[in-house]
């Protein structure tokens, strides 16, 4: 591919010319662009009292094509609560009318009305709120705004062209964008909305041409500078989206530990990388999965932002501007020190840099070497069992690590869905919290996936109508998925915990597993050791 010096003239038109042919050669493309020009052109044909009306309103904010983003829950009441007030809607409508002849700067103006758009309809400052707003108003100035798959390609393409940050004047910023654009290719008829579809789209794909150029050779390209060492994202927006997913009844995240992971990942400019270490089913993995929806934002998750690979720096590095977080989960399966040798060694440096392979960036599309992307976040969970292996100094070294092993059975969030008749729930929870009881002093204690499994056994056991008595189902529950993670040598808090546990079940009449608990305390007296496979 032809490289393209965006700060020139000739280079900005010669990556405007590919930008065009890629709309143009894509099926998707033009049908979304025949799509933003029809809204477009119902949105400006609307009359003064339709532009005063909720449903004009709902259109411009629900049902806009121009951002691929969609809104968070939190966001729902203030809209809604503004939407359906005349009030407001009479107020904005007047909005739409534009500013007054005597105003100095359109972009300006248009700046100003949407900061009041976003104190009176969200006045906490929720975050997605300025997208949103953003939004609403390319709908209804067309002329003055870009529409982007993802609201960070505005700024990331201003800086491009600037050399400036994006200081948040979304209007000025877009105006800026749209004029410097139109030196390099002209104009597009105001009244064609085909044409102005097409040129929003147009600066979207200029940001992926330039990232697939971004990254070959440094004799060839820059690669993007130090751009990338990304300001902390605010904590207040992590701990919301954590509240969020509390509210919904999934897993439950411990406030400090995620205060603790957000920590822990931006302390370092440019490291961003944690390890989640402890007991297997306490949710690690989904803790990292939820972080990187607080990160890039819960709609965000099915593209190249939130990735499980080792592609994750090539696709960080072709979009710096934005975060990017790469889950390894279970990494120590193999040695990771030797698969992420030179991930762990460029990021030690300013300049550092990852070989990809040694040919030439010609014959594959993929560069060489990319200097290492500020922009990424690596979360990685371990397991510690005989099927792992051990994590090295070169890679603790790295990584902020955080140990997970503390399980309340009580907090289970399951517990307040589940089917079972509330005697059975009392019985299968107070079984639970006793062996928990029993077996975490020794960390053979189990976690949320095995308390999840044993009360879906037995919510079976009652919709099947199963001949199992609860007592034999509860039995059977326990032997499959508590006592099979039982192993170790002789030591004092082992021997507590497997006589814990066998006094725990015994006092139910849970026979099948009182007896196999037996079996190996007799093992570990005969022994020195035990494990339920043998």
């Amino acid at each position: 591919m032809a490289t393209f010096d965006l700060k020139k003239t000739e280079g900005l038109r010669g990556a405007c010319r590919e930008a065009e042919r890629r709309l143009d050669e894509s099926p998707e493309m033009v049908e979304k662009i025949a799509k933003i020009a029809e809204f477009l052109q119902k949105v400006q044909e609307a009359t003064a009292d339709e532009r005063a009306s909720e449903a004009f309103l709902r259109l411009i904010w629900e049902q806009n094509p121009l951002y691929d983003f969609h809104l968070q829950p939190s966001l729902i009441p203030g809209r809604d609560a503004a939407l359906t007030d005349p009030e407001f809607r009479g107020w904005f409508r007047d909005i739409t009318d534009g500013p007054p002849e005597d105003v100095q700067g359109k972009a300006t103006w248009l700046d100003e009305r949407m900061r009041e758009v976003r104190r009176r309809v969200w006045p906490d400052k929720q975050h997605g709120s300025a997208v949103m707003t953003t939004r609403a108003f390319t709908a209804l100035f067309p002329h003055d705004f870009a529409a982007h798959k993802r609201p960070g390609r505005k700024g990331h393409l201003y800086e491009i062209l600037s050399g400036s940050k994006d200081d948040s004047h979304d209007a000025q910023v877009n105006r800026w964008l749209l004029d410097h654009i139109a030196r390099a290719v002209g104009q597009v008829d105001r009244a064609d909305w085909n044409a102005v579809a097409r040129r929003m789209l147009l600066l979207d794909v200029l940001v992926e041409v330039h990232g697939e150029q971004s990254n070959v050779p440094a004799s060839a390209s820059t690669d993007g500078g130090s751009a990338d060492n990304l300001d902390q994202p605010d904590l207040g927006r992590i701990t919301e989206h954590f509240e969020s997913v509390r509210e919904a009844g999934r897993l439950i995240f411990e406030r400090d530990a995620v205060e603790a992971l957000h920590l822990g990942l931006w302390a370092h400019e440019r490291r961003h990388f944690a390890v989640l270490t402890g007991l297997s089913g306490t949710g690690k993995t989904q803790l990292a999965k939820e972080y990187a929806k607080a990160l890039i934002g819960p709609t965000d998750t099915s593209n190249d932002r939130l990735c499980y690979d080792r592609g994750a720096p090539r696709l960080a590095a072709e979009n710096r501007s934005q975060p990017h977080v790469c889950v390894l989960d279970e990494m120590n399966l193999s040695h990771p020190e030797q698969y992420l040798a030179p991930i762990l060694s460029a990021m030690e440096l300013d300049d550092g840099r990852i070989e990809l392979h040694g040919g030439d960036a010609g014959d594959t599309g993929i560069p060489p070497s990319i200097r290492y992307p500020g922009n990424l976040v690596l979360i990685g969970t371990v397991n510690m069992d005989e099927t792992t292996m051990g994590i090295s100094d070169k890679v603790l070294d790295r990584a902020f690590t955080l140990e997970f092993w503390d399980v309340k059975v009580d907090r289970w969030p399951g517990w307040a869905d589940s089917t079972l008749d509330d005697q059975d729930k009392e019985s299968v929870k107070e079984v639970l919290a006793h062996l928990m009881a029993a077996l975490s002093p020794a960390r053979l204690h189990f976690g949320w996936r095995v308390i999840e499994e044993v009360v879906r056994f037995m919510e079976q056991r009652q919709t099947q109508r199963a001949g199992l008595s609860v007592e034999a189902a509860l039995d059977r529950a326990l032997y499959a998925k508590v006592l099979p993670k039982l192993r170790g040598d002789d030591a004092p808090r082992v021997r507590s915990a497997l006589d814990g546990c066998k006094a725990a079940l015994a006092e139910r009449n849970l026979s099948l597993s009182t007896a196999k608990v037996e079996e190996l305390i007799g093992d570990l007296d005969q022994l020195g050791s035990f494990r339920f496979w043998r």
